[in-house]
């Protein structure tokens, strides 16, 4: 009865065979064949698919170059709408007192604007996590929402805006007080001269306005904190930006309607302003569209890239409150901002590294 054997092949017979390498014949190459094959081929060559000469990489269609600079464009158009809209929201004397109903509106919004994109969009994958996985973040978020609205009701915009910067070294400051993390000396030299910098430019706000001051720093520090946390329930519950925004915020929603009884000041609808009013309803949209917008662009381009654009809105921003408020700028302003501005990204370079 005769079988298929795998026993080695002994003295006499056919040359050893070679594993791994099939002919037409689903046999298997000899040895000789094998090493005949390997002279011919370049093992130095590197394979098409890896090599990285400016012929082989792919370039970029121009659909994608305008999908990329519309994400980008409707970043930063959000960013600096969004910073003027709220202020005229709480210009209002009557919305000024209703801030907790405000934020709990902006994260209704967001989640109806996020889950359509994930849905209906495709944009990312929809998941639900449960209520005790997101609740400490979603807690996070509504505390530095509440803080920042806070803080532009009792500064200038320009203060509010050149105040958020400093979130950068408050989160370094925090990861080594908190969980031990250290920086490189080009970071902490970065840093340095960003502190600086603003300080520079708010140096007679600081003083002027104590109240505002203190509360900006509690909206900076709770921001970095907030980061701080969201950095660590991404690793862990390994889900992306968007989705863990999708669901913190129905839960930070909850917890500020179940505030807004104890805070907040119903507001007489006939002596409110209409100016606010329309304002309140279209930032809603402009906060979705600005948490969208920034996950598309650091998906579509880098961190980096990111980053850099923050910069520009940054100083879009201020100059814009300058111009609004007609203020002259001094010697010290230019250099604090150009110092501000120019520390930021080398923080943005030197911390990919």
């Amino acid at each position: 009865m005769s079988s298929t054997s795998s026993s080695p092949t002994l003295l006499g017979s056919s040359p050893p065979m070679a594993l791994g390498r099939k002919d037409e014949e689903s046999g298997l190459l000899p040895i000789e064949e094998l090493e005949m094959l390997d002279k011919r081929a370049n093992v130095n060559e590197k394979p098409v698919w890896l090599d990285e000469s400016e012929d082989t990489i792919p370039r970029p269609s121009l659909r994608q170059v305008f999908i990329d600079y519309s994400c980008v464009l409707l970043n930063v158009t959000s960013t600096i709408a969004i910073v003027f809209i709220n202020k005229i929201v709480l210009s209002d004397e009557q919305l000024r007192h209703c801030q907790i109903s405000i934020a709990a509106y902006h994260f209704f919004i967001s989640f109806v604007v996020l889950y359509i994109a994930g849905r209906l969009l495709k944009m990312f994958p929809v998941v639900f996590l449960p209520v005790k996985e997101v609740f400490s973040v979603a807690a996070f978020f509504a505390g530095f929402l509440i803080l920042g609205n806070l803080s532009l009701t009792f500064n200038s915009v320009s203060f509010y805006q050149l105040a958020k910067i400093l979130t950068t070294p408050t989160v370094v400051f925090l990861n080594f007080i908190i969980l031990g993390k250290t920086v490189t000396v080009p970071v902490l030299v970065s840093i340095a001269a960003l502190c600086v910098g603003v300080g520079l430019i708010t140096s007679a706000s600081i003083f002027s306005n104590v109240l505002g001051t203190c509360v900006a720093v509690a909206a900076f520090t709770i921001t970095a904190l907030y980061q701080i946390w969201i950095g660590k329930k991404l690793t862990d519950l390994k889900v992306s930006p968007p989705q863990l925004l999708l669901n913190q915020a129905p839960v930070a929603c909850g917890l500020l309607l179940l505030l807004c009884g104890f805070v907040d000041k119903v507001p007489v609808v006939e002596n409110l302003d209409m100016r606010s009013v329309h304002a309140l309803v279209v930032s809603g949209f402009v906060a979705a569209l600005l948490n969208v917008s920034q996950f598309l662009v650091i998906g579509r381009t880098s961190a980096l890239t990111f980053n850099v654009i923050s910069q520009l809105k940054t100083l879009a921003i201020v100059g814009l409150s300058w111009y609004h408020e007609s203020r002259a700028l001094s010697i010290m302003d230019v250099i604090g901002v150009v110092m501000t501005l120019g520390s930021a990204y080398a923080y943005a370079t030197v911390s990919k590294k």
